[in-house]
């Protein structure tokens, strides 16, 4: 029986792709200043720091560098780096009705979120979108220098919970991360499948939207 649910937050309870448009179109208002930021050109751009990107999957400088060779500008790399990690948290957009689809499913299970990053930037993403106070334990792998698919930090939040593996289900939006991880690690894996550029024949369970997660678990 699933005494637990447990979140991914990047892509899952946040809206990842709508947070990183907005921080690198700001990144963007500062490189190309002479470029009307409602424009086509302008939204070219930051459609291309997305592509880039990879669903925040590799590192920063990568973007920014690609900035440099693509747009012959001169971005300082290493600040915007910086920028990066300090100013991404205040540019979160959660999923539809995510608090109150949270708050309803934490009368019913105990919530917790293991995610990977930094631990300033998750901690603060947390802090500022007003949701750590729905969970009873945060696992960020910068912390504990374990990334998921690693069962490990899986485990350490059952543990950390007292509770069996498979009492938990994790909710996440990354197949390579989320969705393999908890299944090493014996928990109940849902994919927020969310893209509908992903093909899978996987047998896991999907949900498309966030507010299906109320079905599921059999919340009203």
């Amino acid at each position: 029986m699933i005494k637990a649910i447990l979140f991914d937050y990047d892509g899952t309870l946040s809206n990842r792709m709508q947070s990183a448009y907005n921080k690198y179109k700001a990144d963007c208002k500062e490189i190309f200043p002479e470029l009307d930021p409602n424009g086509v050109e302008f939204d070219a751009i930051v459609q291309r720091c997305l592509n880039w990107d990879e669903f925040g999957t590799i590192t920063k400088s990568h973007v920014y560098e690609n900035l440099n060779r693509v747009y012959k500008v001169n971005v300082d790399v290493g600040k915007y780096m910086d920028k990066w990690v300090k100013e991404f948290p205040l540019y979160q957009v959660l999923q539809k009705d995510c608090k109150e689809i949270v708050e309803k499913l934490g009368k019913k299970y105990r919530l917790g979120v293991i995610t990977n990053g930094s631990s300033y930037s998750q901690h603060a993403k947390l802090e500022n979108t007003g949701l750590k106070k729905y969970f009873e334990c945060v696992f960020v792998s910068g912390d504990y220098g374990i990334h998921k698919p690693n069962k490990e930090i899986f485990l350490m939040a059952a543990k950390e919970m007292n509770l069996k593996p498979e009492e938990i289900a994790f909710i996440g939006d990354t197949y390579a991360t989320d969705i393999l991880g908890a299944h090493r690690a014996g928990m109940y894996p849902v994919w927020f499948f969310n893209d509908p550029l992903r093909v899978s024949d996987a047998d896991i369970k999907r949900i498309h939207h966030f507010d299906e997660l109320l079905e599921i678990f059999d919340v009203e």
